[in-house]
């Protein structure tokens, strides 16, 4: 079947369809000042805070949440005369709100950085011996090609909350993060217990994992547990630890002092090995492979500060 239309006909249907835009965009423009005025009571803990946010009245700011209520068909929010608080389903409805919004702001952020250089301060969290390694002697030439970026480098050996503390990307960690950020892996490495040539003298060389019950443990207190120790085999050994520190530099040194057994990442103790500093002990039990992670918070639209990092250091 065929229609036809004169030049009225066409340019009526097309005003119509124009009219159905306007009112679809206005329904939308209307939900999304109404979303927004949730969030912000929300946030003001109050309509009369949110509503000198905003510049409007408290009533407006009353009838824009009655008003999304009303088509949600549930309560948001619980209205006291002193306080207002979040009802379950307002808890999950302002959880998503944000998170669309959030999705929003990183598309926009995306999008601009994508014309311009990366700006502003770029937050990196490393083991120190990644730092050392492989981070700073590299570092000169990613700020030379990125001159209006600026770099905020902490160094330590934990697993910081990259939302609460403004750590865009963690390097050099073999722990495992949160199953909500991204990880790529960057290197492989392995653990191995190793001792001071005098320590052994003085202690004797044990020859299974069995005999490390007699012996001084070196750990790090941020090792989860930190009193066993797993082998490539599936044995498990556990130990009372004579020493816990933070630091893995710490640990190498004590080791060298002849304070006791340590287990360390093998790219840490490699050269005192090599020099006769340390020996390693237990050759034949070795330690599984694990892997070390660069680490950063997902998300859709990646900042071109965080792009540029791992592409240049992923090479």
């Amino acid at each position: 079947m065929y229609f036809l239309y004169d030049n009225a006909g066409i340019k009526s249907k097309q005003y119509n369809i124009m009219l159905i835009i306007v009112e679809y965009f206005a329904i939308i423009m209307t939900k999304l000042e109404r979303i927004n005025a949730f969030i912000h009571v929300v946030e003001a803990n109050g309509f009369a805070a949110a509503a000198r946010k905003q510049g409007i009245s408290t009533p407006a700011i009353s009838r824009q949440i009655t008003a999304l209520e009303a088509s949600l068909g549930v309560q948001l929010l619980k209205r006291t005369t002193r306080q207002v608080a979040l009802t379950d389903i307002g808890l999950q409805y302002y959880q998503h709100c944000k998170n669309a919004l959030t999705l929003l702001s990183d598309a926009e952020d995306a999008i601009a950085n994508s014309r311009r250089d990366a700006t502003g301060v770029l937050s990196i969290l490393s083991n120190r011996h990644f730092a050392f390694a492989h981070l700073l002697p590299r570092l000169a030439d990613f700020m030379q090609m990125n001159p209006k970026l600026h770099i905020q480098l902490q160094l330590a050996e934990r697993f910081p909350d990259l939302s609460q503390e403004n750590i865009d990307i963690v390097y050099g960690v073999s722990q495992e993060g949160p199953p909500d950020l991204v990880r790529r892996r960057i290197a492989s490495t392995k653990y191995v217990l190793c001792a001071s040539p005098s320590y052994l003298k003085q202690h004797g060389i044990p020859r299974t994992p069995a005999d490390l019950v007699q012996h001084a443990y070196i750990t790090h207190s941020m090792r989860k547990p930190l009193d066993v120790l797993i082998f490539a085999d599936g044995r498990e050994t556990y130990l009372e630890p004579a020493l816990w520190l933070n630091d893995t530099q710490a640990m190498h040194e004590c080791a060298l002092q002849g304070m006791g057994v340590v287990k360390l990442h093998e790219y840490e103790v490699a050269e005192s090995i090599k020099e006769n500093c340390l020996t390693v002990i237990l050759p034949d039990y070795p330690m599984p492979q694990i892997s070390v992670y660069l680490y950063y918070r997902q998300s859709r639209y990646l900042q071109a500060k965080i792009r540029r990092f791992i592409d240049f250091y992923m090479e």
